[in-house]
C-alpha cells in the first residue's frame, strides 16, 4: 500500500478518518469541509478534531505558527489511533491561502507514522525523508534493522502482531522485523509466511494472507474487519484471508545437511561427552529422538533459548555434536482443534514417561509423514511401506 493518494477522496473504509482544514467556528460551508460535513459526518459547530470520520484543523484565524500546535494535537491523536487510517488533505492551500511549501512542512513528524497518508504533492515537498521516494517510486524502503528477541516464543509473535496490526491489515511498506514462520497449508503440505503476512491472536489462533485463487473459498472477511475495523482492500495480490494451523518459526540453526531447522522439528541428536568431546561414530544407537522447540520466556529474570525440554532438564544446540531433522511434530492433527502451542507439541511427542507406549520407529515414522491429518497410527506406516512420499519440508 502506498502511502499517499492521487485521487479526490469521495469514500471511506470503516477505519479511514478525513483530515481536513477548517474554521474555529466549525462551520463547514465550502471546500474539503463542505465534503466532510455533508459526505463523512463531520459535525456543524465542530471545528477542532474529531467527529464523524473526519478530523478538523482550524487554518483560518491566523499565520503558520497559530495552526502548528493544532497539526501537533492531529499528530498525537493518530499516533494514539493506530487502527485508524488518516487522509490528510492539502489543508489550509484553499480558502485560508497558505501554500503547499507553507502547509505541509508542519506534519513532517507524522511521516513517522504509517498509518498516516498525504496527497501526492505533499510527498513530493517532503521529499528528503528517507522512506518517501521509496514510497513514490514503489522501491523498496531502505532495509532498518527492527530488533527482535534471540528467540521467538508464541507470546512474542503475539506481542508483536498486535503491535504492527495496523501494518499487517494495510500491507503499507514499512521496515518490519525479519521473521519467517511455517503454517499448515493441508495434508502433506506447509506454508511459510514473513511478518506483515500474517497475524496470531492472543488465544494463538493463525491467520495468513494468501495470494493464489485456491484460497479465495476459505477467506474470512469477517475475522478480517473484527481484527483490522477495516475492509483491507489496498493489500494487492495479498488478499486472501483465514485461519491455519501454526507450525513454528525459523531459526538461526541448522542440521547437519544445511537444512533450516524450524520449532516443532524432530530432531535425531548425537550428544557431546561431558568435556566437550565428539562421539567417535554416529549410530543410531547412539543418538536421541528429540523435538525443537522453546524454552521459557523473555523476562527480565532470563531469556528463552530453542531447546528440547526434557523432564528435569534439557538439550540445548551447543550441547549435540551433531543433528540431523527426520520431521515434525505436526501428525495426528484436527483442523477444528483449539490452538496447541508448540511446546505442548514437542512435549507430547518427547513423552517423558512412554504412556503413549509408542516405539522410537513409530514416532520417526509419525514425524516423517507430517503435516498429517489422520489419526491411525497404520496409515503412517502405511506410507512408509508404501514408499509414498511426503515433503515434510
Amino acid at each position: 500500500m502506498k502511502r499517499y493518494f492521487d485521487h479526490k477522496i469521495t469514500k471511506l473504509s470503516r477505519c479511514e478518518i478525513f483530515v481536513f482544514g477548517s474554521n474555529l467556528q466549525g462551520h463547514h460551508n465550502g471546500g474539503a469541509a463542505r465534503l466532510a460535513h455533508q459526505k463523512f459526518g463531520a459535525q456543524w459547530g465542530v471545528g477542532v478534531g474529531p467527529s464523524g470520520q473526519c478530523y478538523a484543523i482550524p487554518t483560518m484565524h491566523g499565520g503558520i505558527n497559530d495552526i502548528k500546535h493544532f497539526v501537533d494535537d492531529f499528530i498525537e491523536y493518530a499516533r494514539t489511533h493506530p487502527d485508524n487510517r488518516f487522509l490528510v488533505t492539502r489543508i489550509g492551500c484553499g480558502i485560508a491561502g497558505f501554500t503547499d511549501e507553507e502547509m505541509a512542512p508542519l506534519f513532517k513528524e507524522a511521516l513517522k507514522l504509517p498509518n498516516v497518508n498525504f496527497s501526492k504533492e505533499w510527498l513530493l515537498i517532503l521529499h528528503e525523508d528517507e522512506f518517501i521516494d521509496a514510497f513514490i517510486t514503489g522501491i523498496e524502503p531502505p532495509k532498518k534493522v527492527v530488533p527482535v528477541p534471540m528467540t521467538l516464543t508464541e507470546n512474542d509473535l503475539i506481542r508483536l502482531c498486535s503491535e504492527y496490526k495496523y501494518t499487517i491489515g494495510s500491507g503499507v511498506k514499512v521496515p518490519l522485523p525479519e521473521i519467517r514462520i511455517r503454517y499448515v497449508i493441508d495434508q502433506g503440505r506447509f506454508g511459510y509466511s514473513n511478518f506483515g503476512d500474517f497475524y496470531m491472536c492472543d488465544d494463538g489462533e493463525l491467520y495468513v494472507w494468501c495470494s493464489g485463487d485456491e484460497f479465495k473459498e476459505y477467506h474470512n472477511q469477517c475475522m478480517v474487519e473484527e481484527f483490522f475495523q477495516d475492509e483491507c482492500r489496498e493489500r494487492g495480490s495479498r488478499r486472501y484471508f483465514h485461519r491455519v494451523i501454526f507450525a513454528g518459526v525459523e531459526t538461526p540453526l541448522r542440521d547437519c545437511n544445511g537444512k533450516t531447522l524450524y520449532t516443532g522439528d524432530v530432531i535425531r541428536v548425537w550428544l557431546k561427552g561431558y568435556d566437550g568431546s565428539v562421539p567417535e561414530n554416529f549410530d543410531k544407537k547412539n543418538s536421541m529422538l528429540l523435538a525443537l522447540g522453546t524454552l521459557g520466556e523473555n523476562t527480565d529474570r532470563w531469556d528463552a533459548k530453542y531447546a528440547c525440554v526434557l523432564d528435569n532438564h534439557c538439550v540445548t544446540p551447543d550441547m549435540c555434536a551433531k543433528i540431523q531433522r527426520c520431521g515434525t511434530v505436526f501428525y495426528q492433527l484436527d483442523p477444528n482443534e483449539y490452538p496447541i502451542t508448540i511446546f505442548n507439541r514437542c512435549m507430547k511427542f518427547q513423552d517423558i514417561y512412554n504412556t503413549s507406549g509408542l516405539a522410537e520407529e513409530d514416532k520417526e515414522v509419525l514425524a516423517e509423514y507430517t503435516p498429517n491429518f489422520d489419526q491411525e497410527l497404520w496409515k503412517y506406516h502405511a506410507n512408509k511401506t508404501l514408499g509414498i512420499e511426503f515433503n515434510s519440508k
